[in-house]
């Protein structure tokens, strides 16, 4: 899901972008292929209400805002490459910084999408007598970004017991227009009610305490976000 917003991210570095500006993004043209968002539970309730919220068959187990399912086609952005949603994930609103991770475990380095920065024209200075200025872009997407990664960290402990209680299940939904198939989205879990109905009351009863329980609804709630642009089916 990176590689899609930040193909050609740099590290920023005081000497070599003393003099650069940052070109701040007028519309979501940037956004027009991100068709995924990882989602840190502090959201997942606003994005149920918008997109489809899966979870993922492999690497970190986060649950992913889907936001469309063929190349350049985020159902989200309109012809005006405006954002028509009235969420907009952390993972998108961190653009165009992103951390990069430095070879000691647990540090990390502020990276920006190289042609959003410029020597010439109107921007926002990145670094102001060779130093990064306070409360300037660089300080601002830190703050940003250390906080959203410290939040998917927590996000993955927190849903642990779902991915350890074995009620997800692996679907494949495909979007069609009448009988005309659209294109499909592969790889990814959705709770099974009925394994869920199916945990002891213990179980049950300690995740409607934690929060979990909220979450499972919503994600539950959301798989029928985008019946409004297309059929939506599953199997």
């Amino acid at each position: 899901m990176e590689n899609v917003l930040f193909e050609n991210a740099v590290a920023l570095d005081s000497k070599i972008h003393a003099s650069h500006k940052l070109k701040r993004s007028k519309t979501y043209a940037f956004a027009r292929n991100v068709l995924s968002a990882p989602l840190s539970i502090s959201e997942v309730i606003k994005a149920s209400r918008e997109f489809p919220i899966f979870f993922p068959n492999s690497g970190k187990f986060l649950p992913v805002a889907q936001m469309g399912f063929k190349q350049n086609g985020n159902l989200y952005i309109n012809d005006d490459n405006q954002w028509t949603a009235r969420y907009v994930p952390a993972h998108i609103r961190r653009f165009p910084f992103v951390l990069g991770e430095k070879e000691k475990a647990g540090e990390y380095l502020i990276m920006v999408e190289s042609d959003r920065m410029s020597t010439n024209g109107d921007g926002e200075p990145l670094f102001v007598n060779g130093a990064v200025p306070a409360g300037g872009a660089i300080e601002r997407a830190r703050t940003f970004l250390v906080d959203f990664q410290r939040e998917l960290k927590q996000t993955e402990a927190f849903l642990k017991p779902l991915l350890d209680s074995n009620i997800l299940v692996s679907k494949r939904f495909t979007m069609q227009a009448g009988d005309k198939v659209l294109g499909s989205v592969t790889d990814l879990q959705i709770v099974d009610s009925e394994k869920l109905a199916g945990l002891d009351d213990a179980t049950l009863a300690d995740w409607v305490r934690n929060g979990l329980m909220g979450i499972i609804l919503a994600h539950l709630n959301s798989l029928e976000n985008w019946n409004g642009h297309n059929a939506l089916t599953s199997s």
